[in-house]
């Protein structure tokens, strides 16, 4: 098997590994999960360099593999784009479905993701992240999430269940048989559902159809990373012979599936070293190898451009930053236990959708503008969706970054997220006179948060004894529980705010 044939078994292995662990991240009986469902993250850049301008000391523990990727691209050149990223992978499955045209190289086009770099790199600096809105490693795993898994548990949940309903002689029998390895092992441990699905299948669906344009568009003209590892595989030692066009094909021109040589020569931090020349070359002259120093043709960029894409990122943090609290604007705007405070979290969290993915109580949801403009896709308490478990600190386990910390399980029972607050508008004994038990019975903290007191009321000329239901704002933690559990069509008579959230600053608002 040649070179090509290591680099595409490479490939669908390491897609295969990335599939396996984001299946992993389930809870599956453990408090503690087994396997390091984090990996993708653990070797994402752009998840070290968000890490990097994040208040607080730089994650050394998780996020080493990725400075190790960035070294071995220095010497190896950008290997990572083409043998391992399972975006790129899915790109070249898409393109082989689409029939991508062959196209010459556009060097305009492809100075928007260097562009696209600085911007970003620039706002993080001050204080505004959205590398994790553009990195491709989340976004192949905001769509798994959000969209494709919850499709695939529908799917498979409504398969298993016509052929249960409906017995068909053999197939039914084996079905069966099959369905609880399937349950325990590939399925969801609540079906989910998420609020951004469709959005962000659209997002995913749009950067799959750009191979009609040209093959690779998102990665040869749009991906932060790519323009990243590129930068750094500039004089990389493992490199293409020869670097110049042949003066009687120039067939690499256009069949080249990034584009990375043209007239001017090969370009290293474009070639994602597939090895397809080495194939497609007629006369065979194109090898790669470890040799002596060769040039390169670079990126030119232009100085008026990366002034604009550096002043565009540093004026979007003021823009941002100027605005009230969102969690002074927003009092319903609540975050996983354990996560640091907004400002930072801000800056930390990647948008990976990882901490949702494995919410027990399906209590976190994807935001769209609750947190403000740069919140988009990070992770929100939702309680009347779902609650916060109160034996479970998986959130915490699996975000790469640092935005959720991992917490003792004694001190996580501790941590609050929010305060429960009545709706006597809305709650039956203090709206209707009708006594309901339903938030006290499900309030898990050991001192109850919710308890009664009796008063005498008058009920149709009859006095009663009533339970009238109250939060003792020293023991909530804001779990959500109540509120999930309220048994009002519609909004909940119990409400989850932020008051009181342990992560909050105390000096933060004055």
């Amino acid at each position: 098997m040649g070179t090509r044939g290591w680099r595409r078994t490479s490939q669908l292995i390491c897609l295969a590994g990335f599939l396996w662990l984001f299946v992993a991240t389930e809870y599956r009986g453990l408090d503690e999960l087994p396997y390091p469902v984090g990996l993708l993250f653990r070797i994402d850049p752009l998840a070290a360099l968000a890490d990097l301008f994040a208040p607080g000391p730089f994650h050394w523990a998780s996020l080493w593999p990725a400075l190790l990727l960035v070294v071995l691209t220095i010497f190896l050149g950008r290997f990572f784009c083409g043998w391992i990223c399972p975006l790129g992978t899915t790109l070249d499955g898409s393109s082989a479905l689409l029939k991508s045209p062959r196209s010459k190289p556009r060097p305009g086009w492809r100075k928007a993701k260097y562009y696209l770099l600085l911007t970003l790199a620039a706002a993080s600096l001050f204080g505004v992240q959205l590398l994790g809105l553009f990195d491709p490693l989340a976004i192949f795993l905001r769509s798994l999430t959000f969209a494709l898994y919850p499709a695939y548990n529908s799917g498979a949940n409504g398969l298993f269940d016509f052929f249960y309903v409906h017995q068909v002689p053999v197939v039914s029998d084996a079905v069966n048989r099959l369905y609880p390895f399937w349950r325990d092992h590939l399925m969801a441990f609540h079906p989910p559902a998420f609020q951004l699905g469709l959005f962000t299948l659209l997002v995913f669906v749009v950067i799959l159809l750009l191979e009609k344009v040209e093959r690779r568009f998102w990665c040869r003209n749009l991906c932060p990373l790519g323009a990243l590892l590129g930068i750094c595989s500039r004089h990389a030692l493992y490199r293409r012979e020869p670097v110049e066009l042949c003066g009687d094909c120039k067939l690499c021109t256009s069949a080249c599936r990034m584009a990375a040589t043209d007239e001017a020569g090969h370009a290293r931090s474009e070639c994602i070293l597939c090895h397809d020349c080495t194939g497609y070359c007629p006369s065979e002259r194109v090898s790669f190898g470890f040799g002596k120093k060769a040039p390169s043709a670079g990126v030119d960029l232009q100085r008026r451009g990366v002034v604009t894409s550096l002043a565009c990122g540093a004026l979007l943090a003021p823009s941002v930053m100027t605005g009230p609290p969102t969690w002074r604007s927003n009092q319903y705007l609540l975050r996983p236990p354990g996560a640091v405070d907004e400002e930072e979290f801000l800056q930390r969290c990647v948008r990976c959708g990882e901490c949702m993915k494995v919410c027990i109580g399906l209590a976190l949801q994807p935001a769209l503008l609750q947190a403000g403009p740069v919140g988009l896709w990070t992770p929100l308490l939702v309680a009347r969706h779902g609650y916060c478990e109160y034996n479970c600190t998986l959130c915490g386990q699996v975000c790469p970054t640092g935005a959720i910390r991992h917490l003792p399980l004694e001190q996580k029972k501790k941590e609050v997220i929010g305060i429960a607050v009545f709706d006597k508008d809305r709650c039956l004994p203090f709206a209707r006179r009708e006594e309901c038990l339903v938030c006290e019975e499900h309030c898990p903290t050991g001192e109850k948060a919710i308890v009664f007191d009796e008063q005498q009321v008058l009920v149709k000329s009859e006095v009663r004894t009533l339970k009238i239901p109250r939060v003792v704002k020293d023991r909530c933690i804001g779990c959500g529980i109540c509120e999930t559990k309220c048994p009002l069509e519609g909004a909940s008579a119990i409400r989850v705010t932020n008051e009181g959230e342990s992560r909050r600053k105390r000096d933060a608002w004055v």
